[in-house]
């Protein structure tokens, strides 16, 4: 039995957004359910590990932010759903081929305006196993609000060429909400 949706806020501050507020949830959903284990990478405060629990999809929510992953233990009850803290711009503390699907929301352009894309990328590819995919949820560089700066924003060719540096292969994003893409990436069989 799954817990029920809590009526507690979750926590929130600047820079504490989820785009699963709003972008077209069933699309994301039904492209990583399904899979045996679902990396959620810079997941806040885990409304897309929660949904994706909820409907029997095991996960593995990582972030640094640690107010919004006890949030997330206390949400998560039953579920399918672990956390981990981890800083994504090190070493994933995961083994090879740990998970078949992973999902990565609004957090690529905060890792490339460090530096630290590609060594993400990497670190994802790594950990997915063969066939694996990855969904990124990522702005569009469309004039804002809301979201961060055009001059932050990643073009699809810069997304798709660090994915293919990673080994990782996919398409141009498909537009989930006005300013919003989905890039499906899979890592060769």
């Amino acid at each position: 039995m799954q817990p029920p949706e809590t009526t507690l806020a979750p926590p929130g501050g600047r820079g504490k957004h989820s785009s699963y507020d709003f972008v077209d949830r069933a699309l994301v959903l039904a492209t990583l359910a399904g899979a045996r284990r679902v990396l959620d990478l810079g997941c806040g405060r885990g409304d897309w590990s929660l949904a994706l629990a909820r409907v029997g999809t095991p996960v593995l929510a990582v972030d640094r932010w640690r107010e919004g992953l006890q949030w997330l233990r206390l949400q998560a009850g039953s579920l399918p759903l672990h956390v981990l803290e981890a800083d994504l711009g090190a070493p994933l503390p995961l083994a090879d081929g740990a998970a078949d699907g992973a999902l990565l929301s609004l957090v690529l352009h905060h890792l490339a305006s460090r530096g630290k894309a590609p060594g993400l990328l990497t670190q994802i590819a790594r950990v997915l196993a063969p066939g694996g995919l990855l969904a990124i949820i990522e702005f569009l560089p469309v004039a804002p609000p809301p979201g961060p700066p055009l001059a932050v924003r990643l073009s699809p060719a810069l997304v798709l060429a660090l994915a293919a540096d990673a080994g990782l292969v996919g398409d141009t994003p498909r537009p989930i909400a006005d300013h919003i893409g989905l890039y499906l990436l899979r890592k060769p069989a």
